[in-house]
């Protein structure tokens, strides 16, 4: 039975003793919170997608690994005709790409499934690799945004989010061919840019949250009336915590809690040792968490 109640969160909500826990997305199906995240190996060194289940985001099931080694980043999960769908990005082998897995459970996943890299008709992800795919499903297409880079291997460049669509799954159109949805505009996305967006409708409008900057990481939020065509607002306000002392992002805003006139977000945080947890936070607005 969900039992959630924010008064009883405390942060960060979920930390493991030895592995890092980043990248989280969140489905609420049938009383049940379904947690997915990448589970990192420090000493092995090692990526998968990971996943758990909570009624109240105080107490947690053991971590299930849904993924071969070397996938990561899931980004969300979608009900498609009878199956669930989960997007993710393979990390192992350059270049890196987005790939789907299915499940008739939530708990059993098939291998995975590789659905898009840019092609050279894209002038921009110089790196021809992507990672950190978010699925929006609107008006009979499915909108994939995913992060490119500048910077593979190199000692400066940028991440910059693109956005693909489908009517299939299968077969994709880059949308950003010219250049991304979301670069570099501002000296808070500095020095390398931008990742790991989530997007929802609220209010007859498209709000995206994102991680802005990967050394200086910090959460940004940026509206839309079309998927494509984003304005920035500007960083969010996000208090202080231990757990997120060095830096955090890879925001994920939580949609099916229990009726709240209140917006949820989970997002990863790296705390001065390195260590990396999850914590939650509320806000009425997207802008403003507490």
């Amino acid at each position: 039975m969900l039992n959630f109640d924010y008064a009883n969160i405390s942060n960060p909500v979920l930390s493991l003793d030895k592995n890092h826990v980043r990248d989280p997305a969140v489905l609420v199906h049938d009383d049940l919170i379904y947690l997915f995240f990448t589970y990192y190996n420090p000493g092995k060194k090692t990526w998968h997608v990971g996943m758990n289940t909570t009624e109240d985001f105080v107490h947690f099931s053991d971590v299930s690994l849904i993924s071969p080694e070397g996938y990561a980043s899931p980004g969300n999960v979608l009900r498609i005709n009878d199956k669930w769908v989960i997007c993710y990005q393979q990390y192992r082998e350059f270049p890196h790409y987005l790939c789907l897995s299915y499940s008739e459970d939530l708990t059993r996943w098939s291998p995975p499934v590789k659905i898009f890299n840019t092609g050279p008709e894209n002038e921009w992800n110089i790196d021809k690799r992507v990672i950190d795919p978010y699925l929006v499903e609107w008006q009979g297409s499915y909108y994939c945004y995913y992060t490119g880079s500048t910077r593979w291997g190199k000692k400066s460049g940028h991440n910059l989010i693109g956005v693909a669509s489908s009517r299939n799954l299968e077969n994709w159109e880059d949308l950003s061919v010219d250049k991304p949805v979301i670069g570099v505009d501002y000296p808070w996305e500095e020095p390398d840019g931008c990742e790991n967006n989530c997007v929802i409708r609220h209010q007859n409008k498209w709000h995206m949250l994102y991680s802005a900057s990967l050394t200086n990481q910090r959460i940004a939020y940026a509206v839309s009336d079309d998927l494509v065509n984003w304005e920035k607002k500007g960083l969010c306000r996000v208090p202080d915590f231990e757990a997120s002392a060095c830096h955090f992002g890879a925001p994920f805003i939580i949609e099916g809690l229990p009726a709240s006139d209140s917006f949820y977000v989970i997002y990863q945080g790296r705390a001065n040792d390195g260590h990396m947890s999850f914590l939650l936070l509320e806000s009425d607005d997207l802008v403003n968490w507490h």
